[in-house]
């Protein structure tokens, strides 16, 4: 929660290298929920600080490949999205889209997510003021269709 929260708040604020890293749900999924978790990582993250001068040796063009494979693994998470539905493809499509033409991806999130907010206000407004008694349920109405008598 804290990662997904931060990359919100950071990414509306403009600073995107506060990113989500799928570590943390990782090793949550393994069964590290304590603190000893955290620790483990942050000692790991203190020993590569003293690599860093080899790993600044490598050329950028040996970082292509990785890269590469690294996109190919992450699109197979893309047949999980609903492409029959237009409210949960847009965003996807959008987010998708944004992060490699923005060249940022504070704003694909940004894009996705304002995107799947601006096609779900309208229900949402409904269903509170339903929920509220302002609207009353339209005999034969079910989520927004109505069904002719």
């Amino acid at each position: 929660m804290s990662d997904a929260s931060s990359i919100v708040v950071g990414s509306l604020l403009g600073t995107s290298p506060v990113t989500a890293f799928i570590e943390s749900s990782t090793g949550i999924r393994e069964g590290g929920r304590t603190g000893l978790t955290a620790l483990t990582v942050a000692g790991y993250f203190m020993l590569a600080f003293f690599f860093t001068p080899l790993l600044a040796s490598i050329p950028p063009w040996a970082v292509g490949p990785p890269l590469i494979l690294v996109g190919v693994l992450m699109m197979r998470s893309v047949v999980e999205i609903e492409w029959d539905d237009m409210r949960e493809a847009i965003p996807a499509f959008m987010t998708l889209i944004l992060m490699p033409l923005t060249y940022s991806i504070a704003y694909g999130l940004i894009g996705g997510i304002g995107t799947y907010i601006i096609l779900n206000l309208r229900d949402w407004i409904e269903e509170f003021l339903r929920k509220y008694g302002v609207l009353k349920e339209i005999r034969g109405e079910s989520s927004g269709a109505k069904i002719e008598e």
